[in-house]
């Protein structure tokens, strides 16, 4: 996994890649497509339509001009601004990171929580305890429980499951789920069929025998009839 686009811990830095306008001084009052403001040496941020989007509390602003990315710093809390949203605000930020295989999205590590972002935009999933997102479905544990969503918002199962398995047999989707009960089944909106399995479905024992009794999520793809 490529790691890491931005390391924010003492200061603000970002990656060579990125190109960066920053801006701590009273005589630069644009930055990027944002109007900078002042106050009593704090720094704040106005939209192209002069509405606030930040008030001038923090002690530097740093652009990310690559990312379409604003960083506001104030000691060792950051706020987030994209497209003139922030997407974060008061977090104390230990990385950001690539998601492996998937260019544009990061993973935002903050305050002991991933927040799962689409890079450019103001789009983001958590933060949860823990995110993944592998072949455009986005897995967030919280309160060690697993669910499933497509990056389209569409839910799949809900963060109460032990583990999230999709099966994919294009064009179809279902996504295999277990708790205490056993196994359950859903379709690609959310809906469970209302059964219940002892154990998984006689065509997918291989493949889910096959994956480590500790993979709490998984993306396979299988020839089954659903």
């Amino acid at each position: 996994m490529k790691k890491i686009i931005f390391l924010l811990v003492a200061a603000i830095a970002v990656a060579a890649v990125s190109a960066l306008t920053s801006c701590s001084n009273t005589e630069k009052k644009k930055l990027g497509k944002y109007e900078l403001t002042e106050s009593n040496g704090k720094f704040g941020l106005k939209s192209e339509g002069g509405s606030v989007v930040l008030a001038p509390e923090f002690d530097e602003i740093v652009e990310d001009t690559v990312n379409k990315a604003v960083f506001a710093k104030t000691g060792d809390l950051t706020s987030i601004v994209v497209n003139s949203s922030v997407i974060a605000s008061g977090i104390k930020i230990e990385s950001v990171e690539a998601v492996e295989g998937n260019p544009d999205y990061a993973y935002i590590h903050a305050d002991g929580k991933v927040l799962l972002w689409k890079i450019g935009t103001s789009s983001t999933f958590g933060p949860f305890e823990d995110v993944k997102l592998i072949d455009d479905i986005v897995f967030m544990s919280q309160d060690g429980k697993w669910g499933a969503a497509t990056t389209d918002l569409r839910g799949l199962a809900p963060r109460r499951f032990d583990r999230v398995l999709i099966v994919k047999n294009e064009p179809h989707l279902a996504v295999l789920v277990k708790d205490a009960k056993g196994w359950a089944m859903y379709d690609a909106d959310g809906v469970s069929n209302g059964q219940r399995y002892d154990i998984s479905p006689k065509a997918l024992d291989k493949q889910i025998k096959s994956l480590k009794s500790d993979d709490a999520i998984g993306v396979f793809e299988v020839d089954w009839k659903l």
